[in-house]
């Protein structure tokens, strides 16, 4: 019941995001100059402290309110880019591809026009008593402080492991709690709860987008070093948690780059744990990690799910008598509904209950012959 309750409870997330879609979205480098600005005490550090709490609230706007989406810093000190609402398309889905809006055809504009016209949207959706008001000599000093304010981003990317692992998951070293790191269920969880992680450096280790003042965290995604691989690279990079959705793009840049395989859609659905990426291509198939030693605590993990009776390996796909990693207080079971008794029908024809996940139908819908492709099947 526990498990159906976190499955029922996430796709009911998903569904808000999807009815939220009027909200104001900004990239993290450009939160970071709003951040910088927010810290002085006089006219500009409430103007960077309105238009920031409105970004990070992700507070409803009427759609129709909205016309420019999706801010972002570029190479000019005075410009901001941004994504026109109508040229996102009305088939997006944030879940497959958050950085979209970041990424194609953008349009440029004066941070001053940008600033009127956010403070405008949001005293028109809000009718808020007496307003937020700005003066052009107020406006023109904020847009001076804008352009004097640190433009190279503080944030790299790093590869932590063993302990250092379970100290980025506490939510005390995230920058902020927004997006999907915010509300991931294991930021608040003890150091024994990531032992699965801790006690296996060489095969896995966390991809943090880190401040390099700060030492806190924008976005994470685990990197596994693969026994069994659907293509030619022996590393995975899983689910990506990020406070922004224009960080989702980095992350997959630096996957491209290192030449990872990465999870196709940022969820923990096992009905498209199967569906990768990789050289921008899809990939589809089984992957194993070899673990050292028995798994005496093991946090929820999203992709690779299912441990093996011997507690060896780790998998997307289940194997008889394995155990289930989708609990959050560091104990593991089997699958409520199967039991755990998974088996292959045949040789390389993997058998996955409905509660594991509906993989081959899911498929079917994306027209991916599974039988040719996958050779994982549902029981009849």
């Amino acid at each position: 019941m526990r498990k159906y309750n976190q499955f029922i409870l996430e796709k009911i997330n998903e569904e808000i995001k999807l009815i939220l879609e009027g909200q104001l979205h900004a990239s993290s480098d450009f939160l970071r100059k709003l951040f910088e600005l927010s810290l002085d005490n006089g006219k500009n550090g409430e103007i960077a402290r309105f238009i920031r709490k409105y970004i990070e609230d992700e507070q409803y706007i009427e759609d129709d309110e909205i016309a420019q989406n999706f801010f972002d810093t570029t190479d000019k000190a005075d410009m901001v880019s941004f994504t026109m609402n109508n040229k996102v398309p009305e088939e997006w889905d944030s879940e497959y591809d958050a950085g979209l809006p970041y990424s194609m055809g953008r349009s440029e504009m004066k941070i001053g026009k940008l600033v009127k016209y956010i403070i405008n949207v949001l005293n028109t959706s809000f009718g808020m008593k007496g307003k937020f008001s700005v003066s052009d000599s107020e406006l023109e000093a904020f847009v001076n402080a804008y352009k004097a304010s640190e433009s190279s981003s503080n944030l790299e990317f790093r590869l932590v492991k063993g302990e250092e692992i379970s100290k980025y998951y506490n939510n005390q070293k995230y920058l902020s709690d927004k997006g999907s790191l915010g509300s991931s269920c294991m930021a608040e969880k003890g150091k024994k709860t990531f032992k699965l992680y801790t006690q296996n450096e060489t095969e896995v280790q966390l991809l943090i987008l880190v401040d390099k003042e700060t030492d806190q965290i924008s976005g994470r995604a685990l990197v596994w070093k693969l026994k069994k691989s659907p293509c030619e690279s022996n590393f995975f990079m899983d689910r990506i948690y990020s406070n922004n959705e224009s960080d989702v793009i980095k992350f997959k840049k630096f996957a491209n780059e290192n030449r990872f395989l990465y999870k196709k859609y940022m969820n923990s659905h096992t009905n498209s744990n199967v569906e990768f990426v990789y050289g921008g291509k899809d990939v589809y198939g089984e992957i194993i990690v070899k673990l050292n030693g028995d798994v005496d605590k093991a946090p929820f993990v999203d992709t690779l799910c299912f441990l093996n009776k011997k507690q060896t390996m780790i998998s997307n796909l289940p194997s008889k008598d394995c155990s289930w990693l989708h609990y959050t207080d560091g104990s593991y079971g089997e699958c409520g509904t199967c039991k755990g008794k998974c088996f292959e029908r045949e040789k390389g024809i993997k058998v996955i209950c409905n509660n594991c996940g509906d993989g081959h139908i899911a498929l079917k819908k994306r027209g991916i012959d599974t039988t040719i492709n996958l050779k994982y099947h549902l029981p009849n």
